[in-house]
């Protein structure tokens, strides 16, 4: 039986089963089962060197998966967002915030008290 390869992207982004999930993946063995999967769909995994202060005595490297493969392994049920947009998103939202309290404050200067005249409402 020949086995299939799968086709990755060309500019693929390799992440972490914790990069993409949000959740870590030893202690329910999802990171196990995904290099179970990648190897037998010949996957090229790349090992990644964590930094310095989260290395621990067994654990100073981690697996990296092409996201067209984990979108496959997961059923496309995970949605990773680009670090620089959720940075843009924010900027956009603090934006749209200071332009609101400015219309706030306009609104609140147009906005006149007369107390000292009476209106003509029965009540």
């Amino acid at each position: 039986m020949k086995e299939t390869q799968q086709v990755i992207k060309v500019n693929d982004s390799y992440l972490s089963v914790y990069e993409y999930t949000g959740k870590p993946s030893g202690y329910n063995n999802v990171g196990k089962e995904v290099n179970e999967a990648a190897q037998k769909a010949n996957i090229k995994v790349v090992w990644r060197d964590l930094p310095e202060d989260m290395q621990r005595e067994n654990y100073k490297r981690i697996a990296t998966y092409p996201t067209s493969f984990l979108d496959k392994h997961f059923g496309n049920n995970n949605i990773v967002v680009d670090n620089n947009f959720l940075l843009l998103l924010h900027e956009k939202l603090i934006a749209l915030e200071n332009k609101f309290d400015q219309l706030l404050k306009k609104l609140d200067n147009n906005i006149t008290d007369n107390k000292e005249e009476d209106d003509e409402l029965p009540f």
